[in-house]
């Protein structure tokens, strides 16, 4: 796992008017250029589109947009993923610093415009899975599921990949063979649930056994 800056990744099929305009609100927010990563292709569509940002910068974007996720949760009555991600009824409050909610707004655009281009949006981390990175699919272009996303990212993310590799070894080192569920893109699959931020992993044993395990990090 490395998170060494922030990265736009995708294949042949990355929609190059979203990646322009992604690099730029990046740089805004980071003060550095994204590093740009030419993925493999796939056999099929090759039509990913990748935000990895380090925890700094997701941390920054949660904390900037907390009132407002913070407004919807109150109107949710719980702080459940499922909850939230579709209640986008009104723009995030105004703060001290116009430039980071702009910056962050035509991030979110940038990710639309490539959903709308046909490309799949991941927000993610870097993680060295077949070159494919781990992240969160997002299912819609609205900004909440947008900033949700950077949310988990910000707080459990990079200790959920943390145990993830660590398990992973352990099982490399007893002689399994592992796997993981993907993304469409096939980037590793950071999924959640009301109480928990997690990945699924296949484990084969060389008797034929199999068995999927649940990485998770509870959802505090």
């Amino acid at each position: 796992m490395k998170n060494d800056g922030s990265m736009i990744a995708g294949a042949c099929g990355i929609n190059g008017a979203a990646v322009l305009a992604a690099s730029e609100a990046i740089e805004g927010l980071t003060g550095k250029p994204p590093r740009l990563e030419r993925q493999a292709d796939l056999a099929g569509p090759n039509d990913n589109f990748q935000i990895l940002l380090d925890v700094v910068t997701y941390a920054a974007i949660s904390e900037c947009v907390r009132p407002f996720l913070n407004a919807v949760l109150g109107e949710a009555a719980k702080d459940a993923w499922q909850a939230i991600k579709s209640l986008w009824k009104k723009q995030p409050p105004e703060t001290n610093d116009a430039e980071t909610v702009e910056r962050i707004r035509q991030l979110q655009r940038a990710v639309a415009q490539a959903q709308q281009a046909g490309n799949t949006a991941i927000i993610g981390m870097r993680f060295d899975y077949r070159s494919r990175n781990a992240g969160i699919e997002l299912t819609s272009a609205q900004i909440t599921e947008f900033t949700v996303a950077a949310k988990l990212m910000a707080e459990y993310v990079e200790e959920l990949l943390f145990r993830v590799e660590s398990e992973r070894r352990r099982l490399l080192d007893e002689g399994a063979t592992v796997s993981f569920v993907e993304n469409s893109d096939c980037s590793l699959a950071v999924k959640a649930t009301d109480t928990m931020v997690y990945v699924e992993m296949v484990v084969r044993w060389e008797v034929g056994r199999e068995e999927r395990i649940t990485i998770h990090v509870p959802i505090s």
